[in-house]
């Protein structure tokens, strides 16, 4: 792909990512897109197919950005929720692009792509080593631990979008969740 259009192609990104972020599948609209990135809507259709082609990739990079923003290090899951807190806290749009995958049912196609499946196949092992290890109670299904998780820091990381509260509160308040939740029963 040339340059221009590799350029081009980014410039969708960003602003459908913002639309997308703003009104779901469903109130998002392809000729605001296009504007905003200062390109045809053909030019759109002929790099993302669709609208719900574009919504995939946009949840692709945004998983991409999570993914590699924060990671399960050494099996600490009790970190791994804080940073979530503080990563959302400081990237609002990754957390609606995320609510809106729970709301739209458009959106649930998006959650069987191949990126977000193998990053949570990582994670999941990352939950498996750790228990094994002794650090996470093994009574918990990893899928289900790491939806706890994700639902604990993005309730928190929402708080604290509407309070006078600082980031760093609600970090200690998802921790210590998450830190009472695993903690191995002797």
């Amino acid at each position: 792909m040339r340059r221009s259009a590799e350029e081009a192609k980014a410039r969708i990104l960003q602003a459908a990512q913002a639309e997308f972020a703003r009104y779901g599948v469903t109130g998002a609209r392809i000729d605001r897109i296009a504007r905003e990135a200062g390109a045809s809507k053909e030019r759109l259709y002929a790099y993302f197919g669709d609208k719900q082609g574009l919504f995939d990739e946009v949840i692709r990079a945004a998983t991409e950005h999570v993914y590699n923003a924060v990671r399960i290090e050494e099996g600490d899951l009790i970190a791994y929720t804080g940073s979530l807190v503080e990563h959302f806290f400081a990237h609002p749009d990754d957390l609606r692009m995320l609510n809106w995958t729970r709301l739209e049912e458009q959106c649930e196609r998006a959650l069987t792509l191949d990126a977000v499946t193998a990053h949570h196949a990582q994670k999941a092992a990352a939950v498996r080593r750790a228990q094994e290890a002794g650090l996470v109670d093994p009574v918990w299904h990893p899928d289900e631990l790491l939806q706890l998780i994700l639902v604990t820091a993005t309730y928190w990381a929402s708080a604290s979008g509407s309070s006078a509260e600082s980031p760093a509160r609600y970090r200690s308040v998802a921790e210590e969740a998450v830190r009472r939740l695993i903690e191995p029963k002797r």
